[in-house]
């Protein structure tokens, strides 16, 4: 029997990426699955980006491996969004920072920032593996219908 070679259909049914509400994370593993240059949206057209995100909301969740995972979650920001252009089909850890307004009166940009701690960033790559592995463990199991 051949092995089933299972790919997810990336969608955007993860809602909206809202940095505010996770500024504080200590790790965010971002998946890209696309890259859409200046999609249409109620508030005209964006640069944006549809990708798995999961956050690390606190040392407790990186410890514990109980991360808060949204598949198909659209980011719209313009910079995070274009920041991420480069890595569709590929994935980053990362957290968030605000940098100031380069004129006066803007609004802080929102930026992401490379996850540097090597803990931080071994629990975050176990995670991953252990996930990847519980997965194909499920597929394995699951009954051939052969």
């Amino acid at each position: 029997m051949a092995a089933l070679n299972l790919i997810e259909i990336a969608q955007g049914g993860g809602g909206w990426f809202k940095p505010a509400e996770n500024v504080n994370a200590v790790a965010i593993l971002l998946e890209v699955h696309s890259f859409d240059r200046q999609r249409p949206t109620p508030n005209g057209p964006k640069d944006s980006i549809l990708a798995d995100v999961t956050v690390f909301a606190d040392q407790a969740a990186l410890s514990a491996g109980t991360p808060q995972v949204a598949k198909g979650q659209r980011i719209e920001q313009t910079i995070l969004a274009r920041d991420l252009e480069t890595i569709v089909g590929g994935a980053t850890i990362v957290t968030l920072a605000q940098v100031p307004p380069k004129k006066p009166g803007a609004h802080p940009a929102w930026v992401w920032r490379p996850v540097t701690d090597a803990a931080v960033r071994t629990a975050v790559i176990e995670y991953a593996a252990k996930r990847e592995k519980d997965t194909e463990a499920a597929v394995a199991d699951a009954p051939d219908f052969d």
